[in-house]
C-alpha cells in the first residue's frame, strides 16, 4: 500500500484530476507488485514443500523460463504421488498467475513517469524538492508546493516514489517497490514507536506523581534527578564526540596511504625490505605498522614530495616502490627534478593506495 497526495496551487479540476489519473495507476501498479510477491513468495514454499531444489523462480520477475515450466510438467506427469503432483501444479498455476500480473504492471508503468529509487538516508522531502528544482520551480515555489501534500517522515531504502507535476500543480506518491516493508507499515511502526515513548514517558509521570509525598524532599529528589541526567547528558556527549572523532580516524585511515621514506640500505639494514639479487625489492621481517609513520588522506591529497636531504643523500638517483605490485606509470608517476635533489611522486590510481602500506627507497 502506498502514501498518495497532491498539492493544488490553483482550483482548475481539469489539472488535479490528471494528477489523481496517475496517482491511481501508481495504487494500482503498487497493489500488483505486492500481489506479485506474494504469489512469488508462495510459489517458492510450494517447490520447496514439494522437495524442488533445482529450480529458482527469476529474482526479477518471480517467472519460470519455460525450460523450467517444461520441466515441472515433465515431473508432474512422471509423479506417483498426487500430493505432490497437486503441489507442482500449484506451483505452474501460481507461475501463471505471476505472469499476468506482470503483464498489467507492464502496461502500467508504460504509461506512469520513471519513480525514483529511494535510498539509505533518502528523504521524501529532498527527493520531492530535487524533483520540482529539475521542473524549473524555484526554491520558494517548491517548498510552498511541498507543504501542501503529505510527506512521508521516512523512507525504507527499495521505496518507489513518483513524482506528478502538471501546470503548478504538484503530487507525490510512494509504493513498496523492491523494499520488505510497504509505505504504511513503516508508518504504523513510527507511530507505534512514538505512541509507545509517549506512553512510557506518561507512566514515568505518573510515577513520579504518586510519589509526591514530600515536596521538599521531591524537590531535592528532581534536583538531584536533573544534575545526574545533566551529568549524563554531558557523559553521552562526550562519548559521541569520541566516537565521532573515532569514525573519522577510521575512515581517514580506510582511504589513507600509509607510507615511510628512506635510504634504501638502511631500510634493508633495519629489516623493513628485502633487497633481492635478480628480484624486486620486497617486505622484511620488520615490516610493521610501527614502521609506517606517515601518512596521506587520498581523498584531498595525490602527491608525495620526496628530498634527498630527508634520508641523508645529497642527490636522488632511483626510487623503489615496495611492493613490487605497484607498478610505476600504471599507479603512479615519479618525477626527479634537475639537480635530483627532490622528487614528485603522483598517485594516478587512488584505490590501488588505499589503506596501503608503501616504502619509497631511495638511492643516490
Amino acid at each position: 500500500m502506498g502514501l498518495l497526495a497532491f498539492s493544488p496551487a490553483c482550483k482548475r479540476q481539469g489539472q488535479d484530476k490528471e494528477i489523481t489519473n496517475l496517482q491511481e495507476k501508481a495504487a494500482e501498479l503498487d497493489k500488483m507488485s505486492q500481489k506479485a510477491n506474494v504469489a512469488g513468495a508462495d510459489q517458492s514454499r510450494k517447490l520447496k514443500e514439494a522437495g524442488v531444489n533445482d529450480i529458482r523462480p527469476n529474482a526479477e520477475t518471480l517467472q519460470l523460463t519455460p525450460e523450467q515450466k517444461a520441466a515441472l510438467e515433465e515431473r508432474i506427469k512422471a509423479e506417483k504421488n498426487s500430493s505432490y503432483q497437486a503441489l507442482l501444479q500449484e506451483v505452474l498455476d501460481k507461475d501463471k498467475e505471476i505472469k499476468e500480473l506482470n503483464e498489467k504492471i507492464s502496461k502500467l508503468r508504460a504509461v506512469l513517469p520513471k519513480p525514483d529509487l529511494a535510498k539509505e538516508n533518502d528523504s521524501h522531502y529532498g527527493m520531492a524538492m530535487r524533483f520540482l528544482k529539475r521542473k524549473g520551480v524555484s526554491e520558494a515555489k517548491a517548498k510552498q508546493l511541498i507543504s501542501r501534500v503529505l510527506i512521508m517522515d521516512k523512507l525504507a531504502p527499495g521505496f518507489e516514489v513518483y513524482h506528478f507535476y502538471n501546470n503548478g500543480v504538484y503530487g507525490t506518491w510512494v509504493s513498496q517497490g523492491k523494499a520488505t516493508i510497504t509505505p504504511t507499515e513503516l508508518q504504523a511502526e513510527e507511530k507505534a514507536k512514538i505512541e509507545g515513548e509517549r506512553d512510557s514517558a506518561q507512566a514515568e509521570v505518573t510515577k513520579k506523581s504518586e510519589e509526591l509525598t514530600d515536596l521538599s524532599a521531591q524537590k531535592a529528589k528532581l534536583i538531584a534527578d536533573i544534575e545526574a541526567l545533566q551529568g549524563e547528558k554531558t557523559k553521552m556527549i562526550k562519548e559521541m564526540e569520541a566516537l565521532n572523532a573515532s569514525n573519522e580516524a577510521a575512515k581517514a585511515k580506510l582511504n589513507s596511504l600509509h607510507y615511510v621514506v628512506g635510504e634504501r640500505k638502511a631500510l634493508e639494514k633495519d629489516g623493513v625490505i628485502i633487497v633481492p639479487i635478480f628480484a624486486k625489492d620486497r617486505a622484511g621481517s620488520n615490516w610493521s605498522d610501527g614502521v609506517f609513520t606517515k601518512a596521506m588522506d587520498l581523498r584531498s591529497q595525490d602527491t608525495i614530495t620526496i628530498t634527498a636531504g630527508e634520508v641523508g643523500l645529497k642527490k636522488i638517483g632511483k626510487i623503489s616502490v615496495v611492493p613490487g605490485s605497484i607498478e610505476k606509470d600504471k599507479h603512479y608517476s615519479l618525477t626527479i627534478s634537475e639537480d635530483r635533489a627532490t622528487a614528485v611522486i603522483k598517485i594516478l590510481v587512488k584505490d590501488r593506495f588505499k589503506n596501503e602500506k608503501v616504502v619509497f627507497a631511495v638511492t643516490d
